[in-house]
């Protein structure tokens, strides 16, 4: 996918992720402002869900170096998984109270193949105005690597 200078998508077009290629559009485009702690450089993002993955998704970069994370709703790792955002970052996302956000956690694998859900610092998108950042809420008590039940 390509970008024009002032950084908008201009066509349909393809996106190659580690889950295989997807057709993304314009307003699939998620704007990470200050990119992703260690992906600074990545601002563009696309999160496409593949059907035979179930609930796994993957956040791919679409700008600056690649970068693709495996994403989860975190409320199906933890079902009693509750976050609230501070002003700072309910301001960052142009949200309020009321709005509804879209809370996902980055998926990690380890050498031996257990999969693991960051539920401290997810990822929270704003998807009226497709803006994204990664957040830790104040006091999380939440796990940097919640286990992934096997199926």
């Amino acid at each position: 996918m390509s970008a024009n200078p002032d950084g908008q998508f201009t066509e349909q077009s393809h996106v190659t992720t580690p889950l295989g290629q997807f057709q993304v559009a314009p307003h699939d485009r998620v704007r990470f402002p200050s990119g992703i702690p260690g992906f600074e450089q990545c601002r563009d993002f696309v999160l496409v869900s593949p059907g035979d993955l179930g609930s796994i998704s993957c956040l791919q970069s679409v700008s600056g170096p690649p970068a693709s994370f495996l994403v989860i709703d975190p409320r199906l790792v933890l079902p009693q998984y509750r976050c609230v955002l501070g002003t700072t970052d309910l301001m960052r996302l142009g949200a309020s109270v009321d709005s509804v956000l879209l809370w996902l956690a980055i998926v990690s694998v380890d050498e031996a193949g257990q999969a693991y859900a960051n539920l401290r610092a997810p990822i929270v998108i704003n998807p009226e105005r497709m803006l994204g950042y990664q957040v830790v809420p104040h006091n999380s008590l939440y796990p940097l690597r919640q286990p992934l039940a096997s199926e």
